[in-house]
């Protein structure tokens, strides 16, 4: 969504109200289609790298292949050289670098045997380019990190803004076509945003296994209705009577991507938590500062006293806090 049409849509004249000035929405606008485009340009360039990335990953992949069956037949040799005992000293077991590697042309001295040197120094070989290239992905991905922290940033302020944006239209006196208009408008920037938060999500994921993606398929859809709950209780869902109340953080930046306890990645702006000993799957209302949302636990922690909740970037912006917040939990159970 470019800048010009972030602004279009968002084109809704600023008024006021009977609560007091509204915030200057026209300005507001402007800025929110700035952040936009930059949050969307930002993750963009961070799906590019990470396609990069991806190639440095299979280029390891297959090369840890080739070393594996290079390892596999050099072990065949061994082992057939060893039941022939046929004698051969070999002085170049000493200039061999790698212990693995002498333990294995050492068995042949002693059977007095010929190893195949060139295979051993190919298997080598194949060791010190692997290492090379493992060096070359781990440099590639604290810097991809690097980015999407920076695309992340970019993100929260867009946030922000869009959030002030729907507080000045919310006390805007506007006709109901209006209304919709400018809704309409937020909701497009809201899904905007969205998008670039998966694409942070995917870049900094590593492999999924079969064990991600079943925990991601069986949370998709309780992500999706606490998410519609709004500050409500979600469709289905009643309090069992168990509350917990104490202090509540967030984490996020250095977590994404990251599996959590569920095996799902982490994704900041979906509404999930980590609780040290709540079953994984739970559903829980949690409350702060007036106002409530409804979170998946899907992970462990937090591990700092006197913490009993850590929440996801979502949750935390919802709930009115940046930091730590005291918070009253509600354990739901499907009705």
């Amino acid at each position: 969504m470019t800048a010009a049409l972030v602004a279009a849509l968002l084109g809704v004249p600023a008024v006021g109200s009977s609560a007091g000035p509204a915030p200057d929405l026209a300005s507001l606008q402007a800025e929110l289609a700035e952040a936009t485009a930059r949050a969307d340009a930002l993750g963009l360039a961070l799906e590019r790298a990470a396609a990069a990335d991806g190639g440095l990953r299979v280029a390891m992949e297959r090369l840890a292949d080739a070393h594996d069956q290079a390892q596999a037949v050099l072990d065949a040799r061994v082992r057939q050289v060893w039941i022939s005992r046929r004698p051969d000293p070999m002085s170049w077991v000493d200039g061999l670098g790698s212990p693995a590697l002498r333990r294995i042309a050492a068995r042949g001295a002693e059977a007095s045997v010929r190893v195949d040197r060139e295979l051993i120094e190919a298997v080598s070989a194949q060791s010190a380019s692997a290492e090379a290239l493992r060096r070359q992905a781990e440099a590639h991905r604290a810097a991809l990190r690097e980015r999407a922290m920076t695309a992340l940033d970019a993100q929260d302020r867009a946030r922000r803004l869009l959030a002030r944006a729907e507080q000045a239209l919310a006390q805007q006196a506007a006709d109901d076509a209006q209304q919709a208009a400018a809704a309409a408008a937020l909701a497009a920037v809201r899904a905007t945003l969205d998008s670039a938060s998966a694409t942070v999500t995917r870049a900094l994921t590593p492999a999924q296994t079969r064990r991600s993606l079943r925990a991601q398929a069986t949370e998709a859809p309780l992500v999706a209705l606490v998410e519609a709950a709004g500050s409500g209780y979600p469709r289905g869902y009643a309090p069992t009577g168990q509350v917990l109340a104490g202090v509540a953080s967030w984490y996020g930046p250095g977590f994404v991507g990251s599996p959590t306890a569920s095996g799902s990645p982490y994704d900041p702006e979906r509404l999930t938590c980590a609780h040290k000993s709540l079953p994984l799957g739970t559903v829980i209302r949690v409350t702060a500062n007036g106002r409530a949302i409804s979170c998946l636990v899907n992970d462990r922690g937090p591990y700092i006293e006197p913490r009993i909740l850590d929440l996801s970037r979502a949750g935390s912006r919802l709930l009115g806090f940046d930091g730590l917040a005291h918070v009253v939990i509600e354990v739901l159970a499907p009705q």
